[in-house]
């Protein structure tokens, strides 16, 4: 995926999608579990960065609002957050994310491209943001 990319091209994404429903499923399996069973290994436990990237380069909202709800179970279970301040919280990784993301790309004009289709996607994202992204 992101030697795809760094390639300014993307995935194959019938692939994308198969392997993102596949990596969302190990990854439920393991925050239903008490989090000091939660392993590490990212063959087993499925990074939840990856799966946000994932979904956005699918341009997926429901994908996408998947993956941000694993990124919130794992942060208030890392730092005990509620409500408000977990909402917050998933929005600032949220944002930082798609700003690794964007990196990813060298070409200019790609990126700019991308993000445009972002906006498309989530607009409240850029709203919110003001100039985050």
């Amino acid at each position: 995926m992101i030697a795809a990319i760094r390639d300014n091209g993307t995935p194959e994404l019938i692939s994308l999608q198969k392997r993102y429903d596949f990596a969302l499923t190990k990854k439920l399996g393991i925050v239903k579990l008490p989090p000091a069973f939660w392993m590490q290994d990212p063959k087993i436990n499925p990074r939840s960065d990856h799966l946000l990237w994932a979904a956005l380069l699918l341009k997926d909202r429901n994908r996408i609002d998947m993956a941000l709800s694993v990124i919130a179970v794992e942060l208030a279970e890392a730092i005990s957050l509620k409500g408000d301040e977990c909402r917050q919280r998933v929005e600032n990784k949220a944002y930082e994310l798609v700003e690794e993301l964007l990196e990813q790309f060298s070409d200019v004009d790609v990126r700019q491209q991308f993000k445009q289709e972002l906006y498309e996607l989530v607009p409240e994202w850029f709203e919110l943001a003001s100039g985050k992204l």
